[in-house]
């Protein structure tokens, strides 16, 4: 049993050798007590100390994680997350100062109190360390226990002093990495923590590129993006033909084309957009001033959508060609286009052509083609143009001044409107190119083309083809022009139109005037089918048949002496003198094969012989 001394001084033997603890650590035991002796009771822990610094980052944490589910679009929602956040920052830092200022971390108030404990914890743990439990028989249950609760404790205080250096590191570096993150989700949700972001702010914060645009329409429409937009948004020439868009799918393409730089060459044909379409395509131009050439053919628009586009089509400056084929306007939509015509000052290309544009129309068009000062391609094809509306379209065409080609092709201008013309291409000092395809003009009105040629001298190319004028109207347009010499000719287009010998005869004097005139009519490039021939063995069998006469009989009418064979000469005479329908040709063949060896003699067994075979 150990010795001990009332100082307080312990001295143990373990294994013949004596070891004595030089630390006044007071020692009472456990024999003594009404209880087991607990070590942590009588030793400082900081257990709850280290915890509480552990237990604010985790519920700080969770906190944060919780604030991700708040609604970054309603303000409410933001104003009481950002008050949230700030009250969480505010009580974790109260916590960290209360952490940081704890007795047990303020080694200024308690550095007595801490290298007092410091040495004797050391002297304890050599004491403990250098102890072999197991070997201690000579011991009282009480101290081996006394012994093993002070490694343990000993151990344990190692461990918590490692966990302490490590959340002093941690604690640390997650306050600045939680700050950092506070800040960057308040600036991802646009809260500002000191006031409400406003309107002008949050619309500075914005994506407005063309995608971006694009993307976020068809988001709020609940429309399917068009891929081939997204890829070709940026090109200088986009082509959006045949992609079935709709007046839903043109909305938001009209909204990211509306600042687009780029996109010089616009086509949205056969997209089927109606009149609602071409309400989003006029805000567009509206806004978008970098659009040079734009095709909207085959898009529905009728007499709605015209009026739609009225208003910035007439005052547009960056467009120069626009093609508004088959839209399906008609009269109600000629006042609008009038008023376009009449206004617009950068339009160069204008095709109205394959729409529902009647004699009424042409009322309309006509003066305000007589006022244009911009367009000098101007196609009104395959309309129903005629009578009046042909004769107020061949006036406006006398006073305009800048049209260089124009097709009313397909349409009904007939003889009236050719009379008009007569007066028009006289004074007409700009015109190059007239087509006048299938419009109903008879050899009369070509009289009047004709006429109107003699002294014009500016016309490069007429084009009059699949009109019944015959070859006479055609005669009488090469005749007119052998009369100017200052003439500017240089294709004339007859096509369809069958011309006869007289034509053709006057043509070679006209080719030798104006080499470099050329004339196209419906005889060229036709090829006449060949006949077919017949075998004349073949023909004189059928005459022998029909008309019933043994082939002995016929060849007897030859053969005056009864030799049973005759000369060509012979042949040829008998043939001519039955009635058999031979030409000199068929004459020669059908002797040729009757007298093979070429002796001059035809016999009654060849003859045979060859009838036979056929």
């Amino acid at each position: 049993m150990p010795k001990t001394e009332s100082t307080g001084k312990t001295i143990l033997k373990t294994d013949g050798k004596a070891k004595s603890s030089s630390s006044d650590i007071k020692i009472r035991s456990s024999s003594t007590s009404k209880e087991p002796f607990r070590f942590s009771k009588h030793v400082q822990t900081r257990s709850m100390s280290v915890a509480k610094p552990l237990a604010t980052r985790d519920s700080y944490e969770n906190e944060m994680l919780e604030s991700n589910s708040i609604d970054r679009h309603n303000d409410f929602e933001a104003q009481e997350a950002e008050s949230k956040f700030l009250n969480d920052d505010e009580e974790l830092k109260m916590l960290q100062n209360e952490s940081f200022q704890d007795d047990f971390y303020d080694n200024s108030e308690n550095e007595d109190f801490n290298q007092a404990e410091n040495g004797q914890v050391k002297n304890l743990k050599n004491f403990v360390d250098d102890t072999n439990l197991d070997n201690i028989s000579f011991c009282s249950d009480d101290t081996v226990d006394l012994l093993q609760e002070a490694k343990n404790y000993l151990h344990k205080k190692d461990h918590l002093e490692e966990s302490e250096r490590i959340l002093k590191t941690d604690l640390k570096y997650n306050t600045t990495l939680i700050s950092s993150s506070f800040e960057i989700k308040m600036s991802n949700s646009r809260i500002d923590p000191k006031k409400t972001p406003t309107k002008n702010e949050e619309e500075k914060s914005k994506d407005f590129s063309c995608k971006a645009i694009y993307l976020d329409n068809c988001r709020k429409q609940k429309t399917i993006p068009a891929s081939y937009f997204l890829r070709h948004m940026n090109d200088p020439v986009l082509s959006m033909k045949h992609h079935g868009l709709g007046a839903p799918g043109m909305r938001p393409v009209s909204a990211a084309l509306m600042n687009n730089s780029i996109v010089a060459k616009l086509d949205l044909s056969d997209n089927w957009l109606g009149p609602e379409g071409a309400q989003y395509i006029s805000k567009m131009l509206k806004e978008n001033c970098f659009i040079t050439e734009l095709n909207l053919s085959d898009n529905n628009f009728s007499s709605n959508g015209c009026e739609s586009l009225r208003d910035v089509l007439k005052t547009n400056n960056s467009i120069t060609h626009l093609t508004m084929r088959g839209n399906k306007f008609n009269d109600g939509s000629a006042p609008f286009w009038a008023e376009i015509i009449s206004n617009t000052i950068k339009i160069e290309f204008l095709d109205l052509s394959h729409n529902n544009f009647g004699e009424e129309s042409g009322k309309i068009l006509g003066p305000a083609i007589a006022e244009n000062i911009s367009i000098k391609t101007l196609n009104l094809s395959w309309n129903n143009i005629r009578r009046k509306g042909a004769v107020a379209i061949a006036k406006g065409l006398g006073a305009n001044s800048v049209i260089k080609s124009f097709d009313i092709g397909w349409n009904g201008f007939s003889q009236d409107g050719c009379k008009t013309l007569l007066k028009s291409l006289k004074e007409n000092e700009t015109l190059e190119e007239l087509d006048l395809t299938n419009n109903r003009i008879a050899t009369e009105g070509a009289v009047y083309i004709a006429k109107s040629l003699i002294a014009n001298q500016t016309m490069r190319i007429l084009k009059m083809g699949l009109n019944p004028m015959e070859s006479a109207g055609c005669f009488s347009i090469i005749k007119a022009l052998q009369k100017n010499q200052n003439t500017k000719m240089e294709f004339i287009d007859f096509s369809e139109i069958i011309v006869d010998k007289y034509f053709k005869d006057e043509f070679k004097n006209f080719q030798a005037n104006f080499p470099h005139i050329q004339v196209k009519t419906g005889c060229d490039g036709i090829k006449l089918k060949p006949k077919i021939k017949i075998n004349p063995i073949f023909k004189l069998r059928n005459f022998i048949e029909k008309h019933q006469i043994k082939l002995i009989d016929f060849f007897n009418k030859f053969d005056k002496d009864g030799s049973m064979s005759v000369s060509r000469e012979e042949f040829k005479i008998g043939i001519l003198e039955l009635g058999v329908r031979f030409s000199q040709e068929e004459i020669d063949q059908l002797i040729d094969e009757l007298d093979p060896d070429g002796d001059g003699e035809i016999n009654y067994s060849s003859l045979k012989d060859k009838i036979m075979r056929i």
